[in-house]
């Protein structure tokens, strides 16, 4: 008898030997791990990108500049400003390019406290030598922040028109999940400058942007490093640290993050207080009404933790 013929009853998914039904169970798994390999490999791809971006390229962060002489620096881009109707209009002009518009919208004008004594009030100013490349690049730049104890060493932004726009955006302006740190855009550097300005950044795991900041929550280390630098696009400023906080969002009924400025002395004192309240320990520093204050915050062991340093501006005179 033909084998066709004798296994006839054996084809398809027969119940003595489901030849066709293993043989489609076993396409049917090749498929699946063929498209299970393509899907690994797919998202294998970009989060190799973002390790090497993140560790190599340091998520699209550069290097701090190295400092240059004014004779041997090249023509710096100059900020001119001028306040109408309660808003701020930056324009910015380089020596090779014509004018462009820095990105800068209008902010509500608030009262401030007085200015410091070493804060240049000036209708126009010179950008440093080392930043003039760096702004070039990114007109959002407003400074550079160093805390060495922290290995903390980034430019800083600011976009008034987009608070959280570096959240998970690089320097560069790519993708990056540490972001980049930023100002708050309620923050005026000058002209006149807020009484608190607010620098935000990602807690990272690998001890990227403020991945350290944790470590002034132990007095003895505070103590030893008490003093870090911030520099503006326009003087090299230095500061000392009032106060560690460690508080929760809505815990306080005067939080920390919602202080840019005050009206007078004792809005600013009860402000001041209401942080002192929350401090972890005494640093035996002080500051008071007139005092440029610095805060430098991020996310603690959650979402709802807010760990903040606290500083003033050390004076020159």
């Amino acid at each position: 008898m033909p084998k066709k013929a004798r296994y006839s009853h054996l084809q398809g998914d027969s119940a003595y030997y489901p030849f066709g039904a293993r043989t489609r169970l076993r396409r049917r798994l090749r498929r699946h791990a063929a498209l299970l390999r393509t899907v690994g490999l797919l998202l294998f791809v970009p989060v190799a990108v973002l390790v090497v971006r993140q560790t190599v390229f340091r998520g699209g962060q550069p290097q701090r500049p190295e400092a240059l002489t004014v004779e041997s620096a090249a023509p710096a881009p100059q900020q001119q400003e001028s306040s109408a109707g309660g808003s701020v209009q930056v324009t910015v002009q380089a020596a090779d390019a014509a004018a462009m518009d820095d990105g800068l919208s209008g902010m509500p004008t608030a009262p401030a406290t007085p200015a410091p004594t070493a804060d240049p009030c000036q209708s126009q100013r010179q950008i440093l030598p080392e930043f003039q490349e760096l702004y070039r690049q990114n007109s959002d730049l407003v400074g550079w922040l160093t805390v060495e104890a922290a290995g903390i060493d980034y430019p800083v932004v600011q976009t008034p028109e987009e608070n959280e726009r570096y959240l998970r955006r690089g320097f560069d302006g790519l993708y990056s999940m540490a972001g980049t740190l930023f100002l708050d855009a309620q923050c005026r550097l000058y002209d006149p400058a807020t009484a608190n300005w607010i620098i935000y950044g990602h807690n990272m795991n690998d001890g990227s942007m403020f991945g350290h900041l944790d470590r002034f929550e132990d007095a003895a280390f505070c103590q030893e490093h008490p003093t870090f630098s911030f520099d503006t696009l326009y003087e090299k400023i230095d500061w000392q640290i009032v106060m560690v906080l460690h508080t929760k969002v809505g815990a306080d009924e005067l939080p920390y993050y919602s202080f840019f400025d005050a009206s007078g002395p004792e809005e600013w004192q009860r402000r001041y207080d209401a942080m002192k309240a929350r401090a972890l320990f005494e640093t035996g520093v002080e500051a008071q009404y007139g005092d440029q204050l610095l805060t430098l915050s991020t996310c603690g062991s959650n979402n709802e933790d807010r760990v903040a340093v606290v500083a003033k501006r050390l004076r020159t005179d």
